[in-house]
């Protein structure tokens, strides 16, 4: 018989519930019982039914939850603000690539089995993707803090760029996911040339000169040959 669950809200018993449920998702896909679903839980069966209707209900909040960036937003506003910029920066391209990964991997177990996981596209869940953008460009913006002084582009695009190649470091499609955090920072803080300005020389050639004097030169060169040949024909005569 399963222990009596303590009591609690019903927003706090689904957000208890959803916790315990990605875990089993992303190991076993959709074929997870609410049995399953109810030991990780801690709780009885029937407890599940009280704050949802069904096990899809269930998986579907699990998804949202998943994409949500609050648990992200938190991380990140508890990176050191002491460290160095190039530091706090690693450290929340970590934060920013565990979760990535946490959706793919969701998303992958779900696909095999029979379930895909798609983005939430109904309005509430797109204006609120949105809003999560905004606000993790913000929680950005604040961990750079005085050190936007240094960038030489808005801070939003630098945001944008590290953006971009955090998600194609983790992405099970693309072949970046050997790179880590403070290779990535590199890259965006320093850029990928070890001398930068050496991109600013012409390539070097070797020098060549004008046609008219080559045919000059040519033309000098079979003189003295002929000079060559009559004296030593003159000697020999």
């Amino acid at each position: 018989m399963s222990p009596r669950a303590p009591a609690m809200a019903p927003d706090d018993r689904r957000a208890s519930i959803i916790a315990a449920t990605i875990p089993l998702l992303r190991d076993k896909g959709r074929g997870i019982s609410t049995r399953e679903i109810a030991k990780a839980s801690g709780i009885a069966e029937g407890t599940i039914f009280r704050v949802f209707d069904s096990k899809d209900e269930i998986i579907h909040a699990c998804v949202h939850e998943a994409f949500d960036t609050a648990a992200v937003k938190a991380e990140l506003a508890a990176v050191d603000r002491d460290l160095p910029l190039r530091d706090r920066l690693a450290a929340a391209v970590t934060v920013m690539q565990k979760h990535l990964q946490g959706i793919f991997a969701l998303m992958s177990v779900l696909q095999s089995s029979g379930q895909p996981l798609h983005r939430p596209m109904d309005p509430k869940a797109m204006r609120r993707r949105q809003e999560g953008t905004a606000e993790l460009d913000a929680a950005f913006t604040a961990l750079i803090g005085d050190d936007v002084a240094l960038l030489r582009i808005p801070v939003l695009n630098f945001i944008g760029y590290l953006r971009m190649l955090t998600l194609s470091s983790v992405h099970p499609m693309l072949d970046g996911q050997d790179s880590t955090a403070a290779e990535l920072v590199d890259v965006v803080l320093e850029g990928a040339l070890s001398r930068p300005a050496a991109t600013d020389r012409r390539p070097a050639t070797k020098e060549r000169r004008p046609a008219a004097a080559q045919g000059r030169s040519a033309t000098t060169a079979t003189e003295r040959r002929s000079v060559a040949i009559t004296s030593r024909t003159s000697r020999g005569k």
